[in-house]
């Protein structure tokens, strides 16, 4: 099973394969916040460390939109991904 670790609460969780990191945030106590869920807001928007190639790929509008917040190319917004793979993540500020 995938291992999901947030530096950020020094926490890791064992997720399913091909499991939403916003399914996985709602059922453990996580600092990853969510907003909109639809990828629109930003609140979710997390640093990865770790297993890029472990999460879903990108979608054009989540693409659009980190361009619009000037994200970083590690950024990812959480409520879009899912987990195939462990990943290491921080919440980004």
């Amino acid at each position: 099973m995938p291992k999901v670790h947030i530096t950020t609460d020094d926490k890791t969780i064992e997720v399913a394969d091909n499991y939403a990191l916003i399914d996985m945030c709602e059922e453990h106590d996580t600092s990853i916040l969510f907003g909109c869920r639809d990828g629109a807001c930003g609140a979710c928007m997390v640093r990865v460390l770790e297993g890029a190639e472990n999460l879903s790929p990108m979608q054009d509008h989540e693409k659009d939109f980190l361009e619009t917040m000037a994200a970083e190319p590690n950024e990812r917004l959480a409520c879009q991904c899912k987990v195939t793979g462990d990943v290491k993540l921080e919440v980004s500020e």
